[in-house]
């Protein structure tokens, strides 16, 4: 009985011992699950850890490397300024300005009889901040008379009119953006983003599963994907700190950042990056991000200024720029704006009326490169530019404003009239391959309006503007007038020289016999004649008086560079190599009474923090006698008046505009120099391999000039009066006369121990 009881008790301790087991090991797993989780825990908290940091640096640093942003020149408008209404319409409307029946908003202008109403747009000018304003500009015929501001009726003593941005410099990864702060946005095109891509935007966490719902069910109700799964602040994550890779992992990296990003940050914070993120479109190798930039590129004209369509458009195309580019697939864009025009009127932003006169409106966007154009020939000079003027700055433009020289309308009408022409004279002359530059120049300022390096304006690669050296040919002759001019006492317009058959000794095996390019002989010749003409023999008899070493000063104080001149008598008539824009310098000097300004693109240059960092204050040096520029000035102008330029007087004989013509051995080389009241052009034309191509100056510069003054009407060129500078009456011998009337009045620098005329008797 005892043994029995033994052995019952030993079964009972066994079950006892076999119930434990199952018990210990269910809670080891316990435990063990428990420290995976805690592991995981772990793992995800330090990772956690690890993408906060990363947010962090990357929002409370510098979001992006911003390209430095450079713009056009700053309009500045003043009473009794040379323009008219159409003068002003044309600006306008080329930095986008909208004309409407009233003004309500910025970016926009009316036309009234006698004076334009604009509402200037707020600009940031390297001076000071300018707010938005209305303002009336009112003219008598082809002049300004007054600048009212409208809301007072006060009087302006100037207005500047917001430069046009030009392109982009230096832009990291190939993004260009511009960046706008969120209380720039029109509420409207927020309300239709969040409307379309994160109806819950304001409501979840960073991630919502009801919106992954929502998008999935509009998406099969529609039959078409209509709308995204991932929130607004997915999309800026993915954009900011991940790839393009399509994998599970990557999304839910995705998700955690978000989740991050929107417990850090305000939503205000993370749209305002998200307007300036997102991308939409691409122009070559640059990427577009940002709604500002889209603006601008798409429509021309600053975010806010937007109508309800453009910005529906640009909301459509977040869901795939490249699928819905408003530049190739036109239709597929418009369905595209219209279903979110659609989205928004069934959230009641709009109403039926509105959304169906909204979608039956065409995109109308701008061409390719209609605002925005790299504009290589220019951007290469100011490149060069920035690194003379800003030293290490010019290391890193990052965010950077540079404000240019640069004239988008002169541009314009440089471009269009070389293009055509050029395209002409290469089939005139059988010659495909003939090449064209062209320089355009404030005469008073030396500042770069416009430049062209080849027959393509928009080629990117030799700049024949900048490193064409080429021979000038008779563009070579007015310096030497200036010199003998600048001797009074020995030379005057009137001066005669001599028109024989010339032989010059170079050495002791050459003679230089020159010969005029008609082949004719007048035997003597006034010195304006001479220029007029653009003789030869005449020519190099003054300069031969005058001396070389005489004519070589003058040539180093306009601008030539000494080692390009010669010591040759060959040189008087052009055996001197310049490229365009030396010779844009040369008659800077020449046509602005002999005061030089060093040519110049920059105006000035705004950190990314918009502190100045470099400010142009060139200004005018007296290089030779203002009353010898005159002379010669004048002279140009009697060029255009009857001699090698006569073709441009008919249709602008009231503006009395100077010019040049200049044309090399063998016809190889087609130059002009022309001068309004404002400006001097330089256009060459000629073969890269400097074979001849048939064409003198006015057969083939002189043209393209022409057609020039059809799309920028010139300026009066009328000279500063000059101190000693009389009109004189002159007889067909070159003497003045005191009383009666010669052949010609002319002006002479009268010195105070010369007679002023002298009887014909």
């Amino acid at each position: 009985m005892a043994k029995r009881t033994k052995t019952i008790r030993k079964t009972k301790q066994n079950s006892k011992i076999n119930k434990k087991k199952p018990q210990n090991k269910k809670r080891s797993f316990v435990l063990f699950l428990l420290k995976i989780i805690l592991i995981f825990a772990v793992i995800i908290a330090v990772y956690g850890i690890y993408l906060d940091q990363q947010i962090k640096e990357k929002i409370d640093g510098n979001v992006w490397q911003l390209p430095a942003a450079v713009y056009g020149k700053i309009i500045k408008l003043k009473p009794n300024d040379s323009y008219n209404q159409n003068e002003i319409i044309t600006l306008l409307v080329s930095s986008q300005y909208r004309q409407v029946r009233m003004t309500t908003k910025p970016g926009e202008f009316v036309v009234n009889r006698n004076y334009i109403e604009i509402y200037r747009r707020p600009f940031s000018f390297p001076d000071m901040e300018e707010s938005a304003f209305r303002v009336k500009i009112i003219f008598n015929q082809d002049r300004i008379t007054n600048i009212i501001n409208s809301a007072n009726g006060m009087p302006i003593a100037m207005l500047r009119i917001d430069p046009k941005l030009i392109t982009f410099l230096h832009s990291p990864n190939n993004e260009q953006r511009l960046f706008v702060p969120l209380k720039d946005f029109p509420e409207s095109l927020i309300q239709i983003l969040i409307a379309t891509e994160d109806k819950r935007f304001y409501q979840h966490d960073g991630i919502s599963f009801y919106s992954t719902l929502r998008a999935l069910y509009a998406n099969i109700v529609s039959g078409k994907t209509i709308q995204g799964g991932s929130t607004l602040t997915q999309q800026l994550v993915k954009n900011l700190f991940l790839t393009n890779e399509r994998s599970y992992m990557r999304k839910i990296r995705e998700a955690y950042m978000a989740l991050i990003l929107d417990s850090r940050y305000s939503k205000e914070r993370i749209l305002e990056l998200y307007l300036n993120e997102v991308y939409l479109g691409q122009d070559a190798d640059q990427e577009i991000h940002g709604f500002p930039l889209a603006s601008i590129y798409y429509f021309g004209r600053p975010v806010n200024e937007l109508t309800l369509d453009q910005q529906a458009l640009l909301v459509g195309m977040v869901k795939g720029a490249s699928y819905y580019n408003p530049w190739t697939k036109p239709e597929r864009v418009i369905e595209r704006r219209n279903i979110v025009l659609k989205l928004i009127e069934e959230q009641n932003i709009i109403d039926e009326e509105l959304y169906q006169l909204l979608s039956q409106r065409s995109i109308a966007v701008l061409p390719k490169g209609g605002i925005i154009s790299p504009q290589p020939a220019f951007i290469q000079l100011v490149k060069k530019a920035l690194r003379e003027q800003l030293g290490k700055y010019a290391n890193n433009l990052s965010g950077m404003k540079i404000f240019t020289t640069f004239d988008p309308i002169t541009q314009q009408a440089a471009e269009l009239a070389l293009t055509k022409e050029i395209s002409s004279l290469q089939k005139v002359t059988n010659k495909p391959d003939l090449q064209a530059a062209m320089v355009i120049v404030d005469r008073q300022t030396g500042e770069v309006r416009s430049l062209i390096g080849g027959n393509d304006p928009q080629y990117a690669g030799y700049n024949r503007a900048l490193f064409a050296r080429r021979p000038i040919g008779s563009l070579a002759k007015p310096p030497t007038y200036l010199t003998a001019l600048s001797e009074p006492n020995r030379y005057q317009l009137n001066t005669l020289l001599d028109d024989k058959p010339l032989a010059v000794k170079i050495d002791n095996h050459t003679v230089w016999r020159p010969n005029n390019f008609d082949k004719q002989f007048r035997n003597k010749v006034m010195l304006i004649d001479a220029l007029v003409k653009s003789l030869n023999i005449p020519s190099v008899n003054l300069g031969m008086s005058v001396g070389l070493n005489k004519t070589k000063k003058t040539l180093i104080a306009l601008g030539v560079p000494v080692a390009e001149i010669k010591a040759v008598p060959a040189r008087f008539l052009g055996a001197l190599e310049l490229t365009p824009l030396e010779t844009a310098q040369m008659y800077q000097v020449i046509s602005n009474s002999g005061r030089k300004v060093p040519l110049s693109t920059l105006v000035a240059v705004l950190s990314d923090k918009g502190e100045m960092i470099y400010q142009n204050h060139s200004s005018a040096t007296q290089v030779v006698p203002a009353q010898a520029a005159y002379l010669t000035t004048y002279a140009m102008q009697k060029v255009v008046e009857s001699g090698t330029a006569k073709r441009l007087h008919n249709n602008y004989s009231s503006l009395h505009l100077a010019g040049k013509t200049g044309t090399t051995n063998d016809l190889r080389d087609s130059w002009f120099v022309g001068v309004d009241g404002q400006n001097v052009t330089v256009i060459w034309i000629g073969l890269d391999d400097h074979k001849s191509m048939q064409l003198t100056g006015a057969s083939g510069a002189l043209k393209i000039y022409q057609e020039y003054l059809r799309f920028h009407l010139p300026r009066s060129l009328y000279q500063d009066e000059i101190t000693n500078i009389k009109m004189i009456a002159i007889d067909k011998e070159g003497k003045r006369l005191c009383k009666g009337s010669g052949i010609a009045f002319m002006p002479i620098w009268i010195t105070s121990n010369e007679p002023l005329c002298h009887d014909r008797n």
